[in-house]
């Protein structure tokens, strides 16, 4: 089995598209959203497949997508660094180490300040965070839960070192 991360190139925005409307309808029981006219949810890539402030990372398995990281600017408690705008792994390639592997290459290819949040109700992001978060900061972190603003939930906030 190859494993394989890297930074999105354009003809990889159909896929990605195509993954994040699997995250959205996987998550539709607790980020609450509507189906557009066309019976999709829809994410905006547009600032993503310019790569100048937003990025997209992809996960290939045996050369077949397996999952897709989003990042942008810090927005959520900070205004410094990165946040991890979306981060989805395809069903079939969890719980073998390849989230691991993507959410290292996007911290290693973005070193520096981060904050990544989770939802309320999405214990099962909280808990993969939270380890993925220790190893890479060795327990360096700081998590604050936001009740009020435009976003909500749990944000772990650190610094990911140029030599990871």
């Amino acid at each position: 089995m190859t494993v394989h991360c890297r930074l999105a190139l354009p003809q990889d925005f159909p896929a990605i598209r195509r993954m994040l409307e699997l995250y959205q309808y996987e998550l539709s029981d607790i980020w609450p959203q509507e189906l557009d006219a066309q019976g999709e949810f829809g994410y905006n890539t547009a600032p993503h497949e310019q790569a100048t402030h937003h990025f997209a990372h992809v996960l290939l398995v045996n050369e077949h997508y397996a999952g897709v990281a989003l990042v942008s600017p810090a927005k959520v408690t900070q205004r410094e660094g990165y946040w991890m705008e979306q981060f989805f792994v395809l069903k079939r390639y969890r719980r073998a180490g390849h989230g691991q592997t993507l959410a290292e290459h996007v911290f290693r290819s973005h070193p520096g300040l981060w904050e990544v949040g989770q939802m309320p109700a999405n214990a099962a992001a909280r808990d993969f965070w939270r380890a993925i978060i220790t190893g890479v900061t060795r327990g360096e972190f700081v998590e604050v839960e936001l009740t009020q603003g435009w976003w909500q939930g749990t944000v772990q906030r650190f610094r990911v070192p140029p030599e990871l």
